[in-house]
């Protein structure tokens, strides 16, 4: 489905690995929410496999969300006034962006082209990949503006 010109984005969720091309579509989400004045959701998913103890996993989530708070601050002047949430959770990337889109009723999913690999995505494809054939909207793409 191709999105006609004047399609509104009033409820778009930003999926973050804070990868250059994340970081972009984080840009990106912004710049899409502000010209629909619409409300942003920071998300990142941290894939802990194999499974790790619990009080390793307390430190991951601990320094995604230091990660998180770092990546908003960057950005803070072009937020400025925009409704934004973060979240950040754990499982495989493309299923809890799809489901959180869902329960959220996201209009947009923004995301990067390329983000921090798994050997796994090499042969079974991408998050951006998976999420683009299984979100229950609209995806935007993200690829940094210095590739050639």
């Amino acid at each position: 489905m191709v999105a006609k010109p004047s399609q509104r984005y009033k409820r778009i969720l930003c999926g973050v690995d804070f990868s250059p091309d994340s970081r972009e579509a984080f840009r990106a989400a912004i710049e899409t929410a502000r010209l629909n004045a619409g409300t942003l959701h920071l998300f990142h998913v941290i894939e802990a496999r194999p499974a790790v103890p619990a009080d390793v996993m307390l430190k991951i989530i601990e320094r995604a969300n230091t990660a998180m708070a770092q990546l908003v601050e960057s950005e803070q002047s072009a937020l400025d006034g925009l409704p934004l949430t973060t979240e950040v959770t754990s499982g495989r990337a493309f299923a809890e962006i799809v489901r959180r889109a869902r329960e959220w009723k996201a209009e947009l999913i923004v995301i990067g082209a390329k983000g921090i690999t798994h050997l796994e995505e090499v042969f079974v494809g991408g998050t951006a990949e998976a999420v683009t054939r299984e979100g229950p909207c609209s995806v935007l793409i993200v690829r940094p503006n210095n590739k050639t």
